[in-house]
């Protein structure tokens, strides 16, 4: 869908009067003089300059919220009306915005929005009175922000509220209902007073009754985070080597005041000296003298007595190293934080550096960190997990954490970062915190530099697999479980229950696409799958069901085009030991346990061949010591037509036995005893000579009779009863006959 702007009908016209914005005056406050200026509210004054929507002279739609949203960002259109209303250049209406102005003091989160942690967020509306009494009442944008505290014009503090309300003075916009009045307080009061007029405290901003000079310490503190606002980025002190961008070290100044503020409060001893005697007894008797953690400070001195030292110790090593010493969790998380300032924090622990710091530091290869993660798996290889994996960690956690630890080696991207690069939806925060452990054990070490290694190898080797274009492959219909069925059939092994083939599919998409398992796509059922389970399937895995399932892999990648090896793994610098924990051998029960037998003593290859060779299946059964049957069925799958299991021993004459039984009478059982046999091979022999057996008990089979022979009854049948029967009906119990 293509996003459609609704085009404006109403024109703009020209005003004949425009008052010229002063340098570093935000929009809102030059809106406000504009207003006061014609003497109209800020409701009109917005519809002149095409800021609002009007139909035949009426405003479409207003908001309270509408001069928040022009304070902070113009859009094209609205800074294009605003040229076309005062002749004054769009661009200049853009640069007075405070997203413009502050833009590189912005964080963002990965979905685009600002982020809650972000150095120029929390505006405070603090003010110098003198200013305001030089200007008429007009507004700076650098005290808008939380980094603004001094005025380096007046040599003072800035104010932080309104000396009559108590509030805020620029906490919230001016109402577009009021004609603005610069200089004076808009904040609403509680009273009797109707009206928008005189609901609002009104009190004249350039009154100033508590005026606090400030060292000159202060006001350089104030130049610099002005400076490194403006510019984006800091190259002094720590940062002269390797300047830094300006978000990382408005994050450095923050922890930096905060942990002077807690000294102070704490009564630590720690240099004040630069502050002098009357800024430290203001900042005691300030709402920021408390022991309660907080993010930034609400007063001005606040703000001034922290970044003041923060910044003091910026321009020497030591000096931060001092100011952190003892003041510092040891869980805390510091990857915010410029590389310079995480490696005086190491060392303030009583580390060596950062883990992250370390890699991030090592020489610059040229390899980019997007080419680096396709040489890479989202999980690392199972052979360098199982060498260089952290003490007391998951291995799953553990192989995301290095994979993403050898795309930032010789970087600037965070470890997040370069996760984000090799599986977006991985538990960041978990995954991190692996990295903030490292370097506390000489296991540790060694998998620092075996990572900073395995970086430089593949940034000079090619690699056969395209990790990226794996990862993204589809894996539904790999490994169906007929399939499975199928597979296992061949290598003569039980399929299992569903748990095994569930286990094989796991095992398969973990080695084909280098993705952890909470990857799997999401119509698969992973009952009870998981990583030591796959692990445990792994090395239990029969050799030719491993074969098997290799097969089926290079044809799954054949099947999307892609020409690779199914598996690929660098050298580990270091091999296991070989004292290490022993694999102990597959053993799967066979789906076939007879055939299995008779497979241990001989192939079928050698069963059908021995009984080619003239060897009954009886012989083939006793040595292989499986059942005949068994045997059968063996050469029937191999292809072998079967022999009658024994030579005849009877062979009679056909003529013969057809005298015997039809011209003679004879029954089976009396030609049987003449010949010497059972009654089954006569039997048998009757039919292969086609000649029709009669029923049992029947004397011949000559059926042209039409009056059959009745067999006397037994005599102990011969009951005075059963001979009334007997006689009254006579044919009974007699066979019709077929014909």
């Amino acid at each position: 869908m293509s996003k459609t702007t609704a085009t404006r009908s109403d024109e703009v016209r020209v005003l004949p009067f425009r008052v010229r914005p002063l340098p570093d005056e935000p929009f809102d406050s030059w809106l406000e003089v504009m207003a006061a200026t014609y003497g109209a509210t800020m409701n009109e004054m917005a519809c002149a300059l095409g800021l609002i929507e009007q139909r035949k002279g009426s405003a479409v739609s207003t908001t309270a919220w509408m001069a928040d949203g022009w304070a902070t960002a113009l859009t094209d259109e609205q800074a294009a009306r605003l040229e076309a209303s005062t002749g004054i250049p769009a661009g200049q209406f853009q640069e007075m915005t405070r997203m413009r102005f502050a833009h590189h003091a912005i964080r963002y989160t990965r979905q685009g929005r600002i982020s809650a942690r972000c150095p120029a967020g929390g505006t405070a509306g603090r003010y110098c009175p003198e200013c305001l009494t030089d200007s008429g009442g007009r507004w700076r944008m650098s005290w808008q922000f939380p980094f603004g505290f001094a005025c380096p014009r007046h040599r003072r503090l800035l104010v932080d509220r309104c000396p009559a309300c108590d509030l805020p003075a620029r906490h919230r916009a001016h109402p577009l209902a009021l004609v603005p009045a610069p200089g004076r307080c808009h904040n609403p009061v509680v009273g009797p007073r109707r009206g928008p007029q005189a609901s609002r405290c009104r009190a004249d901003l350039t009154v100033d009754t508590t005026r606090t000079p400030v060292p000159q310490a202060v006001l350089d503190a104030q130049r610099a985070m002005m400076r490194i606002v403006s510019t984006g980025q800091a190259r002094f002190g720590i940062y002269a080597d390797a300047p830094q961008p300006a978000v990382p070290v408005l994050e450095d100044v923050r922890l930096l005041a905060r942990t002077a503020r807690d000294a102070i409060v704490d009564g630590d001893s720690i240099d004040t000296g630069p502050l002098g005697q009357e800024l430290v007894g203001l900042f005691k008797t300030s709402e920021d003298w408390t022991t309660a953690i907080r993010a930034r400070p609400d007063s001005a001195v606040g703000a001034a007595v922290g970044t003041t030292l923060g910044h003091g110790a910026l321009t020497d090593p030591d000096a931060v190293r001092t100011l952190l010493q003892g003041r510092l969790a040891q869980s805390t998380s510091y990857t915010a934080h410029t590389p310079q300032l995480q490696t005086l924090i190491a060392a303030a622990l009583g580390r060596r550096r950062r883990p992250t710091v370390f890699l991030q530091s090592a020489p610059a290869s040229g390899v980019g960190p997007a080419e680096r993660a396709r040489k890479v798996p989202a999980q690392l290889w199972v052979d360098w997990i199982s060498r260089y994996a952290p003490l007391r960690v998951e291995n799953e956690i553990a192989a995301s954490a290095l994979a993403a630890a050898v795309v930032f080696t010789g970087t600037r991207l965070t470890h997040s970062a370069a996760l984000a690069l090799l599986d977006p939806h991985a538990p960041s925060r978990r995954v991190t915190h692996v990295m903030r452990e490292l370097g506390r054990s000489l296991h540790d070490a060694d998998t620092l530099h075996a990572m900073l290694r395995l970086a430089a190898f593949l940034d000079t080797h090619d690699v056969p697999i395209d990790y990226t274009r794996r990862r993204h492959l589809d894996y539904t219909e790999l490994l169906p479980e007929s399939e499975w069925g199928r597979l296992c059939r061949e290598a003569g092994v039980s399929p299992g229950s569903g748990r095994r083939w569930r286990l094989a599919r796991a095992f398969l998409y973990q080695k084909l696409s280098g993705n952890p398992l909470r990857a799997m796509p999401s119509g698969w059922d992973a009952a009870r799958v998981s990583p030591p389970a796959v692990a445990r399937f792994a090395e239990e895995l029969p050799a030719a069901v491993r074969a098997q399932l290799d097969q089926i892999s290079a044809e799954f990648l054949v099947a999307n085009g892609i020409q690779e090896p199914v598996a690929w793994t660098p050298e580990p610098v270091d091999q296991l030991p070989e004292d290490g924990p022993q694999i102990r051998p597959a053993s799967w029960p066979p789906s076939r346990p007879a055939r299995a037998t008779a497979a241990d003593a001989m192939t079928p290859d050698q069963l059908a061949q021995a009984y080619a060779a003239g060897a009954t299946t009886y012989e083939i059964a006793a040595e292989t010591r499986v059942s005949r049957q068994t045997v059968g069925r063996i050469l029937a799958d191999a292809g072998t037509r079967t022999r009658r299991g024994r030579p005849r021993t009877f062979n009679f004459d056909l003529h013969w036995l057809r005298d015997l039984y039809e011209t003679q009478h004879l029954t089976i059982a009396q030609i049987a005893q003449r010949a010497g046999c059972s009654e089954m091979t006569i039997n048998r022999h009757l039919h292969a000579a086609g000649i029709a057996v009669r029923p049992r008990g029947g004397a011949r089979t000559d059926r042209s009779s039409c009056s059959p022979r009745r067999r006397p009854a037994p005599p102990w049948t011969r009951s005075p009863y059963l001979s009334r029967v007997i006689d009254e009906y006579p044919n009974a119990g007699q066979t019709k006959d077929a014909s």
